[in-house]
C-alpha cells in the first residue's frame, strides 16, 4: 500500500512544513475542464477559412484533410474529457500519483492540435505516412494515460469510493482498447494515410454509439 503521507495524499507542505490544502477531486477536475476546453479550441484554427476570392464550397472541398483530422480529435478530447469526469466521480481522495498521472495526460491532450494540424495538412502530401503516425502515436499517448489512471487506482483501492472497487479492474482493460486501437492505425499508416485516419474515426464512433454512451456512466457514486 502507499503512504498515507502528505504528499501521497495530495496535500504539499507550505513554507513552513506544513500540509497545505488537499487537492480535491473537485479541484482536479476543474483545473482539468480549463485545458480540455483550450485544447478543443485551438483544433479549428488550423482550418483556413474560404477567402474572399474563393468559391466557397470549392475551398471547404480543398480543406477536408483539415476538417476530418479536427472533427476526429474534437470528438477524441471529447470522449477523453467524459471518461475523466466518469473517472474522478469515482475517486474519494487525490495522491501525488494521481496528479502527476494527470499532468501527464493533460500534457498530452493540449499536444493534439500539433499532430492534427500535422496531417491535416499532408494527408494529401508525399509526407501523409508519416504524419498519420505522428498521429496515431499521438493518440495512443493520450488515451493510455487512462489505463495508467485505472491501474494507479486498482493498486490503491482506499483512493475510490467504495462502490466503485469492483469494478477498477473490468475499468483498466477496457481502456486498454484505445492505446491497442490507435497503435494498430500507426502500424497501417505507412500503407494507407487515409486508412489510418478512417481507423481512428471508427475507433471513435464505437467509443460514442458502439457501447454504453460515456456520459450515461458519469455519476456520483454514494460512498
Amino acid at each position: 500500500m502507499a503512504d498515507d503521507g502528505p504528499d501521497e495524499a495530495g496535500e504539499p507542505e507550505g513554507p513552513d512544513g506544513a500540509a497545505g490544502q488537499p487537492v480535491t477531486p473537485d479541484r482536479l477536475r476543474a483545473f482539468s475542464d480549463g485545458v480540455f476546453a483550450i485544447a478543443a479550441t485551438l483544433l479549428i484554427l488550423e482550418v483556413k477559412a474560404p477567402a474572399a476570392d474563393e468559391r466557397v464550397w470549392h475551398a471547404l472541398r480543398h480543406e477536408w484533410p483539415a476538417l476530418a483530422a479536427y472533427a476526429v480529435t474534437f470528438l477524441v478530447i471529447g470522449i477523453a474529457w467524459i471518461h475523466h469526469h466518469n473517472l474522478f466521480h469515482q475517486v474519494r481522495t487525490v495522491d501525488r500519483g494521481m496528479l502527476l498521472l494527470n499532468l501527464g495526460m493533460l500534457a498530452t491532450i493540449s499536444f493534439l492540435p500539433l499532430p492534427t494540424a500535422t496531417l491535416g495538412g499532408h494527408l494529401r502530401g508525399g509526407d501523409a505516412s508519416a504524419a498519420a503516425v505522428f498521429y496515431s502515436v499521438s493518440m495512443a499517448a493520450a488515451s493510455a494515460w487512462f489505463t495508467l489512471f485505472w491501474h494507479h487506482l486498482c493498486r490503491r483501492p482506499q483512493l475510490m469510493l467504495p462502490a466503485a472497487r469492483e469494478g477498477a479492474s473490468r475499468a483498466r482493460r477496457n481502456s486498454l482498447l484505445g492505446p491497442v486501437g490507435y497503435a494498430a492505425a500507426a502500424l497501417i499508416a505507412p500503407l494507407t494515410p487515409e486508412g489510418s485516419l478512417a481507423l481512428s474515426a471508427a475507433l471513435v464512433v464505437y467509443f460514442v454509439v458502439g457501447r454504453r454512451a460515456p456520459a450515461t456512466r458519469t455519476r456520483v457514486l454514494a460512498e
